[in-house]
């Protein structure tokens, strides 16, 4: 603690974790947000999955274009154009009915998300040097990962008694006064993008990545079906208020699987941490298929999403040993893009499947996708991986605390 409290000292430092919060916020609440204003307004589960997961592909899809923006023109021009973009999109979209409108602008907002993360990253290179880079990012995940628990609750308390419309109007002031106060910080108006190294169609053929990329697909499906199934099958059996706690609970849970992994010192290798973890992520999901909105459901999703966190520390351990030089950014932003796509396709089929089919049915997809990923990992990932079988450097570990924030924002 005292450490955290020495490093709150640093000039610029509160600023920047104060400026970049309403933003993450901001980010945390559009899914549900946007889920509850479509059910409202349509009464169609479906159509609140398909518009969360158009605005989740549309935002994945573009992330790695978003970030060479930043790299080529610096922060102030693409912040000044994507953060007054993405709120009237918002405020466009409380304001519609029509499933096509819903659909069209939905795609829209994910195509303006403001690189807010994208932007933070490098300016804590700036503020506090390459000797505080490891405490800067610890502090910078877990404060960017507490959005994600308190945005779906916010998201939550505000839709069901003011209606999703007004869920959304706050969504786009909370990015409104973020994006103001991130555009106004001087470190972020004198930042100077550095050269450029590395190239995307280079990545994208690299056979590593690929394989990394191939394991994030199957995982993103079974999440994003996850994640609109915990709303879509709370919704249908008449207890919505439930969302979000449960939302937070995987979410909670992951973020302490996660720090307790990402601040250790031990002699377990990525690729080893990542065999096990990917192991006891796809047991605990085992029994989500019977288990419903509440008790049963939140112990499930708590281990769940604490072999999540193990898992999602040591997977982008394995990308830091194995990229190729020159594409810190760049990589773990493309395979955000990769990853966000099929979590997209996952939330679309995710509300149809429980709309439709059955809520135990999407659960058991997820179970089965996550152990397709494991055996994946285990046996055919594992062996082509060498790199990733030894320690990383303590520089290799705060790029990785800096990776598990989500690119695309």
């Amino acid at each position: 603690m005292r450490t955290y409290l020495e490093f709150l000292k640093i000039p610029g430092v509160k600023r920047l974790v104060v400026s970049a919060l309403p933003g993450r916020l901001s980010y945390a609440m559009i899914a549900l947000s946007t889920f509850f204003f479509v059910q409202d307004v349509t009464g169609s589960i479906t159509l609140a999955g398909i518009a969360t997961g158009v605005e989740t592909i549309t935002s994945s899809l573009t992330a790695g274009f978003r970030g060479n923006l930043i790299d080529k023109l610096g922060q102030t021009k693409p912040l000044s154009f994507f953060v007054p973009t993405w709120v009237a999109l918002v405020i466009l979209l409380s304001t519609v009915s029509t499933p096509a409108a819903i659909v069209a602008i939905s795609g829209l907002i994910g195509l303006a998300s403001p690189p807010v993360n994208l932007s933070t990253r490098p300016l804590w290179r700036v503020l506090v040097g390459a000797e505080n880079l490891r405490t800067a990012y610890a502090l910078d995940t877990t404060v960017s990962s507490s959005t994600v628990v308190a945005g779906p609750v916010i998201a939550t308390a505000v839709a069901i008694p003011f209606g999703g419309n007004v869920a959304l109007l706050v969504t786009a002031a909370l990015m409104a006064i973020g994006g103001i106060a991130v555009i106004q910080m001087p470190a972020s108006r004198n930042w100077k993008p550095e050269q450029q190294q590395g190239n995307a169609m280079l990545l994208l053929r690299n056979r590593k990545f690929q394989i990394l990329a191939v394991e994030g697909m199957v995982f993103g499906l079974a999440w994003g079906i996850l994640e609109i199934s915990i709303p879509a099958f709370s919704t249908l059996q008449g207890t919505p208020g439930l969302s979000a706690p449960l939302l937070a609970t995987l979410a909670g849970a992951s973020i302490i699987g996660g720090l307790l992994i990402g601040s250790r010192k031990s002699l377990t290798t990525p690729l080893q941490g990542f065999k096990w973890a990917s192991l006891g992520a796809s047991v605990a999901a085992l029994p989500l298929a019977l288990t419903s909105p509440g008790w049963s459901m939140a112990i499930v999703l708590g281990l769940l999403g604490l072999g999540m966190g193990f898992a999602q520390v040591y997977h982008w351990e394995v990308l830091e040993a194995v990229r190729p030089q020159g594409t810190a950014t760049s990589a773990q932003a493309w395979l955000w893009a990769v990853e966000g796509s099929t979590l997209a396709v996952g939330t679309a089929l995710g509300g149809y499947l429980v709309e439709y089919v059955s809520p135990q049915v999407a659960l058991a997809c997820v179970s089965t996708g996550l152990a397709i990923a494991c055996i994946y990992v285990w046996q055919y990932a594992a062996e082509r991986l060498p790199e990733a079988n030894k320690a990383l450097s303590d520089s290799q570990m705060a790029e990785v605390l800096a990776d598990l924030e989500s690119p695309a924002e």
